[in-house]
């Protein structure tokens, strides 16, 4: 993996080139037009100086011959024909136009002016390679400073860098140093603006960390109390029927024994099924969920316990309702509604089940005619293992810890309120889709 460090070097190495590139193409071709102007005013003047001077003289003297270096000077007649050449192996054609030409001749381009003046004509010419040489001479005369400064920039970039980096390094440093339970948040006193929303993200992925474990070991602490008592009931029944000292005595401690397995049997189910909502992500299977033939499902199951309790366990006139979420999850919510309302309610009594639709928003009612929750105990009995001052009956406090759990995950509401007045308790779930 390449480092920030490295990759803005090069980064910022590429992207100097190509502006030094780009600005020496661009002082290229301005050199370029300033040469052309240049030395395009030179063939013009010189061919003003030549238009009147003597054919003899020149080719005595020489002087716009092998002196001009660089120029051919040819000086013909009206009627094409050669009077004068500056070097003869560089003849070029007559030219029939006046003016500046550009010319191709034996694989060469030349630049050449014409001069039309009484009975001759002036051709001043010059090698188009000399201006692009020269023009490439002043491009990198002009750039060759900053082409020297790139591995001083290269330095200045890689130690920039790395004092720029400096407080990830620090973080880094911080973050190595503590301890595995050291969950407070880190410090954003002298971090640079780009570092701080990352460092923000991390306090609070922290915070959340933070409050799972202590939900987590608060959790562990309060099982470990839960199952105490129940462990030692069996422990204690157990000894109780290895001490019997008849069958009927030794029947009725194995009796209690049995009881005591289920009462333990149930917590430690009621204790994974919220294990497992903590750890599950949310809805982690969705699906649409037919609350009538759920509610259907969950009175034939429970239909045996309330006739062995003589409790009446049935179906209000309902309607289907279809709600999204983890059909299992929906299970496990109604049943224990369904579980608490017969485990509390009396003998004699009704437990009631009722769906209904309206509009967007499905609603699952479950009644019963026990004692109730007291108004001012409505708000807790959501908590774990809590269980109110006046209640006799066997349980864990965790079935509406775990119907609330479910209810948050799939978006949904739980209200409680008196079943009629003064008496029972109807809980209403209620599902906006």
């Amino acid at each position: 993996m390449i480092s920030i460090r490295q990759r803005l070097l090069v980064g910022l190495l590429v992207g100097l080139s190509l502006v030094l590139g780009i600005a020496g193409y661009a002082t290229y071709r301005q050199a370029r037009a300033e040469i052309d102007a240049l030395f395009d005013y030179q063939l013009r003047q010189t061919a003003l100086a030549l238009r009147r001077q003597n054919l003899l003289a020149l080719a005595i003297s020489g002087e716009a011959g092998e002196g001009e270096g660089e120029l051919l000077v040819q000086i013909w007649d009206r009627g094409g024909g050669l009077l004068y050449v500056s070097r003869k192996d560089w003849e070029l054609p007559f030219v029939t136009e006046p003016g500046f030409a550009d010319l191709l001749w034996h694989d060469q381009r030349w630049r050449l002016f014409a001069l039309y003046t009484g009975d001759r004509i002036v051709q001043v010419a010059q090698p188009a390679r000399l201006r692009l040489r020269m023009s490439a001479d002043i491009a990198l005369r002009n750039l060759a400073p900053f082409l020297l400064l790139l591995p001083g920039m290269a330095l200045v970039i890689w130690f920039g860098v790395g004092a720029g980096l400096r407080p990830l390094h620090r973080l880094a440093a911080d973050l190595q140093q503590r301890r595995p339970g050291a969950l407070k948040p880190v410090a954003t006193e002298r971090l640079p603006p780009e570092i701080t929303p990352l460092v923000h993200a991390l306090n609070d992925l922290l915070a959340q960390l933070a409050h799972t474990l202590d939900a987590q070991r608060q959790f562990i602490a309060d099982a470990a109390h839960e199952l105490r008592t129940p462990l030692t009931a069996v422990r204690l029944q157990a000894e109780m029927a290895q001490r019997a000292a008849d069958d009927a005595e030794r029947a009725g401690a194995l009796d209690e024994l049995r009881a005591g397995l289920l009462r333990a049997s149930h917590l430690v189910e009621q204790l994974l099924a919220m294990a497992r909502l903590d750890a599950a992500p949310p809805t982690g299977s969705v699906g649409p969920v037919n609350l009538l033939d759920l509610a259907k499902q969950v009175i034939a199951e429970f239909a045996p316990i309330a006739d062995d309790r003589q409790l009446d366990l049935g179906l209000l006139p309902s309607a289907a309702a279809t709600v999204a979420g983890d059909p299992g999850e929906w299970r496990t919510l109604l049943g224990n509604l369904v579980e608490n309302a017969l485990r509390y309610t009396p003998a004699g009594g009704r437990v009631d089940v009722q769906v209904q639709q309206a509009g967007n928003e499905a609603m699952l009612t479950v009644s019963d005619t026990g004692p109730g929750i007291p108004a001012t105990e409505r708000a807790r009995v959501f908590d774990r293992f809590y269980r109110g001052a006046s209640v006799t009956v066997p349980g864990s406090g965790l079935g509406l810890a775990i119907v609330q759990r479910i209810a948050d995950r799939h978006q949904a509401s739980i209200r409680l309120e008196d079943a009629e007045p003064g008496r029972g308790l109807r809980v209403i779930v209620r599902w906006a889709g």
